[in-house]
Order: C-alpha cells, then sequence, then structure tokens
C-alpha cells in the first residue's frame, strides 16, 4: 500500500509540474535562456539518468573544474570520471555541488557559505511532501537568487548580480 501511495503521490507531483512548467520561451532572464537552451535542450547524445544527463551537461556548459558530491555517491563518482575527464572531485571550493534534497532537509549551514559562483543540483526535490517542502525552503533562503525546478532535480544558482527568479522548465 505504501508504494501505491509513493506512486500516486509523484504522478500527481508530475502533472502539476508539467501543467505550471515552461520551455526556453516563458524564461526572461538572459542567464536562464541561455542555460536552458544551449545546455539543457543540447542535443548531446548520453545514456545516462536524467539528474546526471543534467550534470554532466551542466559540467561541459560552464565549463566546470570541481565537483563536490554531498553524500557518498561511487556510481555518480565514476558517471563523472568517465565522462568529464578534466573534471576532478574535491570536498572543498567545488564549482558543482550536487546531493540529494534529503540532505538539506534539516541542514542549511552550506547554503549561506557558498559563493556567488556555485551551481548546487539537488536530486529527488519531487520525491515526496518532504523533499517537496525542503525545496520551497531553500528556495526562500537569502543566498539564493536562482532556481531551476526540473522535476526530476532542482538547481540552485547565487548570482548576486540578478534578481530572485524561479523557474519550472520541463526537460
Amino acid at each position: 500500500m505504501k508504494i501505491e501511495k509513493v506512486i500516486v503521490f509523484r504522478f500527481l507531483s508530475f502533472i502539476k509540474f508539467i501543467f505550471t512548467a515552461t520551455n526556453q520561451h516563458g524564461v526572461h532572464s538572459p542567464f536562464v535562456y541561455d542555460y536552458v537552451t544551449k545546455c539543457l535542450y543540447s542535443k548531446e547524445k548520453l545514456k545516462l539518468p536524467i539528474t546526471s544527463k543534467v550534470l554532466i551537461k551542466s559540467l561541459h556548459y560552464f565549463n566546470s573544474k570541481t565537483v563536490h558530491i554531498l553524500g557518498d555517491n561511487k556510481v555518480l563518482e565514476a558517471t563523472i570520471k568517465k565522462h568529464c575527464t578534466t573534471v576532478s572531485i574535491t570536498e572543498t571550493n567545488a564549482d558543482v555541488l550536487i546531493g540529494s534534497i534529503s540532505y538539506f532537509k534539516n541542514n542549511d549551514i552550506i547554503i549561506n557559505s557558498l559563493s556567488d559562483c556555485v551551481m548546487l543540483l539537488l536530486n529527488g526535490i519531487h520525491k515526496n511532501q518532504t523533499s517537496i517542502e525542503s525545496w520551497n525552503r531553500l528556495k526562500r533562503e537569502s543566498p539564493v537568487c536562482v532556481t531551476i525546478d526540473l522535476f526530476y532535480c532542482g538547481i540552485i544558482f547565487f548570482r548576486k548580480e540578478q534578481v530572485k527568479e524561479h523557474f519550472k522548465i520541463r526537460i
């Protein structure tokens, strides 16, 4: 019965997302428009889970040099090393942080310590009600300027030069 509830929750969450999300034509931020059209919608063929595709494409697009994986994920680490040979896995001062939204359920300290040029990619933002609440709470944090909800994952940018905006993009 519990699995059925999870499936129904994810299905309803996806339907709601589809009706409220947009594509590149609904984006008025030049930074986000370029990111969506030149990166997320690029034709790069990767046979990977969606979040991993978003990560690999983003690493290439931003020419990132370092990634910090929040938690222990050897599969993701191997994927990064395979597809992005110039990117190194680090524990500090990373260009990109990736982890699960559950990591931030009660741990916002890291958000306030990130620099302007960091991208934070969070997996599972629509996994359950708690995940959605954590995502919404993170969006309200003062250092967070741009968020992109892709349903499968969420992306946070800390661009101080940009107005606080939230986007839902279909990929």
